[in-house]
């Protein structure tokens, strides 16, 4: 479909887009094409550096195209037809069929020999469409957001734009699944009901891991505090719980005379207890 700048609404954030009613698969839809401008910033340059490989690329294949030999100029025509649809840079000043004939020996025909048949060629003289190429600038930072949930009068532009965004934050979490240190490979389950038991050990430890990370940012961020980052002698106030759990490594417990103390705690594992709370702090006294 064609859509003008002028049909995007602002929606907030960089954010702008427009509502379509769409039919997708016999199922009714509301589409929302969304226009960002960060990823317009950021995608603008790849465009540029693929403008000129994208145009020789569509020349290349009318170059093969005029090669092609059609057995009539209906089929030629609607060749010709098929591909500058299907071109997103080029347009044509002229197509022509050419009718040439076929001839049973090799060669040059001999004086006042009929040919046996004729084939036809397509000859185009292509140019780059201005209008092409600003429709295909238009489409940059461009992306379209689907829901079926059309009856819903409270699923505005910013809340399904923010329903879409905050699936992020739950993809990033389970994105240990691909590291090679949780063996994913080597867990195989039959039965359908280990898998559903897994799956709600997984999404509670998830659960878990979200809730800890966000009360030790939101602890740091509210008593401007820091912990170590992972960049040398650099400080952050929004650590991963991993990256949390790997600067607790080197505590342990020492049994001493029927006692245990606990060892090895750093001042900044001290100053991350305390913002936590009481009952963080004593599981290390």
């Amino acid at each position: 479909m064609n859509l003008e700048p002028e049909q995007l609404s602002h929606i907030g954030n960089g954010y702008s887009g427009c509502r379509v009613d769409a039919d997708y698969g016999s199922v009714s839809q509301k589409w929302l094409l969304i226009h960002s401008e960060q990823a317009t910033k950021r995608e603008q340059v790849t465009f540029y550096k693929n403008l000129d490989k994208n145009i020789t690329k569509e020349l290349k294949a009318l170059g093969e195209l005029k090669k092609k030999q059609f057995a009539c100029a209906v089929d030629a025509e609607q060749a010709m037809s098929d591909f500058a649809n299907q071109c997103h840079l080029l347009g044509f000043a002229q197509s022509t069929i050419v009718k040439e004939p076929i001839y049973s020996g090799r060669g040059r025909p001999k004086k006042d020999e009929k040919p046996t048949g004729y084939h036809y060629l397509i000859d185009a003289t292509p140019y780059t469409d201005l209008e092409k190429v600003k429709l295909a600038k238009l489409k940059v930072g461009m992306f379209i957001l689907a829901t079926n949930d059309t009856d819903n009068t409270d699923l505005t532009m910013v809340a399904l734009l923010e329903h879409y965004k905050s699936q992020q934050k739950v993809e990033r979490g389970f994105r240990f699944l691909k590291s090679p240190e949780f063996l994913t490979s080597s867990i195989f389950l039959k039965k359908p009901q280990r898998i559903e038991a897994l799956l709600m050990i997984m999404t509670l430890s998830l659960l878990v891991y979200a809730s800890l990370e966000h009360k030790i940012r939101e602890s740091l961020t509210k008593t401007e505090e820091f912990f170590p980052s992972m960049v040398k002698n650099k400080t952050t106030t929004k650590p991963t719980a991993r990256w949390v759990f790997l600067k607790f490594e080197g505590i342990d417990t020492l049994e001493f005379g029927g006692q245990s103390f606990i060892t090895g705690v750093q001042e900044h594992q001290t100053r991350l207890l305390k913002l936590l709370g009481v009952l963080y702090e004593a599981v290390y006294s």
